[in-house]
């Protein structure tokens, strides 16, 4: 597994309006013995090849307590043999700040706020914060050498140019319709989406966690898979791989997902360019036809956050009428029938 990516809280000093979690002031966060019990859930040290684990928020300095706590946690688990990165806006980030990272190991820390959503306050600390970086004899992320035992950092944002490209449709950015994100953007099959999730013995894999609730993709499936309070990683990773909906995901291809129901991938495309993005039709498949895949009741389920929807499943006639119906609009001579 190349890469978790966690969310140790969505407590934020900001509340900015492309938001994919909905981070805001004074929002949930984990206690240390919630952490101390998601760590003991993570894989045994040596099961599996694990290269990194991310920590983030909301803006994970805001609960420096609980920041310290889970990289100590991590640290003591698998030693120098993952290495740790943090995630922040830099607005907390100062010299004693950043010792404190450093003397717990931090391998990597990325200011991942140089965008046009974040405030101008925040953008204008990058010279300041480069020369701290540069003072503690770390060095940018792009020019780091594999076997090199210095730190590194780096500057990036929500921009055009960089992997999130047109914005996720989540959160903020879909409630103020700031996502550009179309039927052409491949948000499943980048990196940060779902494809290859369930290869966690591979390059290239990672998994989202949002609190405790683990996720295919940063995106976020509308609901989880599992949550890591109750259910070790690699036991709801080996669970969700007996499931073809599943695997579809796992391929990068959401549109794949009703097969097994008999709606077909061409289904999905339709429902992917009427509905505007395949994010979209990977929450209607869910809230309509699998719900009773993916948990509810946790922590942080999507249902808090920008998807309203109950834990139930259309009858298997619907399912068919939607099959149905979507043969009878098709153009002649096009496609396959579901």
């Amino acid at each position: 597994m190349e890469s978790i990516y966690w969310v140790l809280s969505r407590d934020c000093n900001q509340r900015c309006p492309h938001c994919y979690n909905n981070s805001t002031p004074g929002a949930s966060g984990l206690s240390l013995d919630e952490v101390l019990a998601c760590v003991a859930h993570l894989p045994e040290p040596g099961e599996i090849p694990l290269g990194r684990i991310i920590l983030s928020g909301g803006e994970v300095l805001v609960w420096p307590e609980l920041l310290f706590g889970a990289l100590e946690s991590l640290h003591a688990r698998y030693g120098a043999g993952v290495s740790l990165w943090v995630q922040t806006n830099g607005d907390l980030l100062d010299a004693a700040m950043l010792d404190e990272l450093l003397a717990r190991r931090v391998r990597r820390i990325d200011v991942s706020s140089m965008d046009q959503f974040h405030p101008k306050s925040t953008l204008a600390r990058r010279d300041d914060l480069l020369q701290l970086f540069q003072s503690r004899g770390m060095q940018p992320a792009e020019a780091t050498d594999a076997s090199s035992d210095r730190p590194a950092f780096a500057f990036w944002g929500a921009t055009e140019d960089q992997w999130i490209g047109p914005l996720w449709p989540r959160g903020r950015a879909r409630q103020l319709g700031l996502s550009a994100a179309g039927p052409e953007h491949d948000f499943c099959g980048g990196w940060s989406g779902a494809k290859g999730f369930l290869d966690y013995r591979e390059e290239g894999s990672e998994v989202n966690v949002q609190l405790a609730d683990v996720y295919p993709c940063c995106p976020m499936t509308c609901r989880p898979i599992g949550n890591l309070l109750t259910e070790p990683l690699l036991a709801m990773l080996d669970r969700c791989r007996r499931h073809p909906a599943f695997r579809a995901l796992n391929e990068g291809c959401p549109e794949k997902m009703g097969e097994y129901l008999g709606l077909t991938e061409e289904f999905g495309r339709q429902r992917t360019r009427e509905l505007g993005n395949h994010c979209l039709w990977c929450d209607e498949f869910f809230a309509k036809y699998g719900a009773d895949l993916l948990v509810y009741g946790a922590a942080t389920e999507r249902g808090t956050v920008d998807l309203d929807v109950g834990p139930t499943r259309p009858a298997r006639r619907e399912v068919a009428a939607d099959s149905a119906r979507f043969v009878a609009e098709r153009p002649l001579g096009g496609g396959k029938t579901p």
